[in-house]
């Protein structure tokens, strides 16, 4: 009923037994390549009115003129030619859409990227100023314990003759 209110007529149903009209072509070729019996042929009929293939056929041949069967053979392929296009047409938009989670997934990685990077270049000032600081303290106070030391300990220390002047200090 709703396939005659979509096409707008009542369909034609003829059931068919695709198994059993197989059967009927093994058969037949079997009988056609070895001389098949009498009995063989009565079992090939019965199968092939049961398949009900013979009644499609005739059905096919009798309502669709000569062109109906080349407008239907033009369509098939164009019908479907079009349902692979739709196909694929759903395939490379849902492509697409995966795509579009990646990019945004990439910028999100490339910006957090970028703030690790500012982040260690602060740290990593930080430390360098912590060691300037360091050996500037350092320097301040070699210079203060040479100012503090005669030239005769500083004579003997470039000779490496004076140790006990370090220990004072």
């Amino acid at each position: 009923e709703h396939a005659g209110d979509l096409l707008g007529a009542r369909p034609v149903v003829i059931p068919l037994s695709a198994r059993d009209a197989l059967s009927v072509k093994l058969l037949y070729k079997t009988s056609r390549d070895g001389g098949g019996s009498e009995g063989n042929r009565n079992s090939q009929t019965s199968l092939w009115k049961r398949s009900n293939f013979g009644a499609l056929e005739h059905f096919l041949s009798t309502t669709l003129t000569a062109s109906s069967k080349v407008k239907t053979k033009l369509l098939n392929p164009i019908g479907v030619s079009e349902g692979i296009l739709m196909d694929c047409q759903s395939e490379i938009l849902q492509r697409q859409e995966e795509l579009d989670v990646d990019v945004m997934t990439l910028r999100l990685l490339s910006q957090q990227t970028d703030a690790w990077e500012k982040e260690q270049e602060e740290v990593i000032k930080k430390c360098q100023s912590n060691v300037r600081a360091a050996i500037l303290k350092r320097s301040q106070m070699a210079r203060k314990l040479m100012e503090e030391l005669s030239i005769f300990d500083q004579c003997k220390m470039g000779l490496g003759l004076g140790g006990d002047v370090f220990d004072r200090a």
